[in-house]
């Protein structure tokens, strides 16, 4: 990365954002979730959308996101699917982590241009 300093903001941002939408559907879905199930949420997704923007894999920027948000989502397939009982829960699990990824790698695009250093010589 060009310029970590500029992209760790994006990051963070854009996964506090995915932590408020997964709250969201948290207390559309169980109105008597606990207010630390609902930071545990925020806090995973935060700094999810923080790994995912200040790390590199080689891949483009939408793969990248989907697979290391897949990767970090592998023990809340377990927990929340096999373990509990309940493995239907593991294909919307799956859905929320490319369609986060997705958004998570597309911040991290964003964040790599802007961070860029300029063409010499350009104005602006």
């Amino acid at each position: 990365m060009s310029n970590p300093m500029k992209t760790w903001p994006v990051g963070l941002g854009v996964g506090a954002l995915a932590g408020a939408a997964d709250i969201s559907l948290i207390v559309a879905v169980d109105p008597a979730a606990t207010r630390w199930v609902l930071l545990e949420s925020f806090l995973f997704w935060t700094v999810a959308g923080w790994v995912v923007v200040a790390s590199e894999s080689g891949l483009g920027r939408y793969g990248h996101g989907i697979l290391v948000t897949m990767l970090l989502n592998l023990p809340w397939y377990v927990l929340l699917g096999p373990a509990a009982g309940q493995p239907a829960h593991v294909p919307p699990l799956l859905l929320m982590s490319v369609v986060f990824g997705a958004a998570f790698g597309w911040a991290r695009g964003r964040a790599l241009a802007s961070a860029a250093p300029s063409p010499a010589g350009a104005h602006g």
